[in-house]
């Protein structure tokens, strides 16, 4: 008992907050799918959606705290140097051809996805950053 609380103490001294977070998200998640399966496809079928729905909501924030967190850094970097590329283009087409003995229908699609991000961060300025008081 003792080298689990020894275990849980050092887990929340060496894991940051927002793993912890997703743990317990992940933890809590499988509990309800593992609900839902024993009330038949539909109930899992609406825990899915459901899931899908608040999965959306987390990678969204997730990228929001990604930035802010950015943002923090480069405030208190003394160089920054950061290169980012991004294309989502995409072309699409569709055709109907018709005669008297005859109809063909065709679509076609071309998509081109380039992304890249490198920022790099070094040193740290003089200045600290004003911390939040609760």
């Amino acid at each position: 008992m003792i080298a689990s609380i020894a275990g849980k103490v050092a887990l929340d001294m060496l894991v940051p907050g927002y793993m912890r977070a997703a743990y317990s998200a992940l933890s809590s998640s499988q509990d309800e799918v593992k609900a839902a399966e024993s009330q038949g496809l539909a109930t899992l079928e609406e825990e899915a959606k459901k899931q899908r729905v608040v999965m959306e909501f987390q990678a969204h924030q997730a990228r929001v705290a990604q930035e802010l967190a950015i943002a923090e850094r480069i405030a208190a970097s003394h160089e920054v140097v950061i290169e980012e590329y991004y294309d989502g283009s995409g072309k699409g087409h569709a055709g109907l051809k018709a005669d008297e003995k005859t109809m063909s229908l065709g679509v076609s699609g071309e998509g081109r996805r380039v992304t890249k991000r490198v920022i790099r961060f070094s040193g740290w300025t003089e200045q600290l950053l004003p911390t939040n008081e609760a």
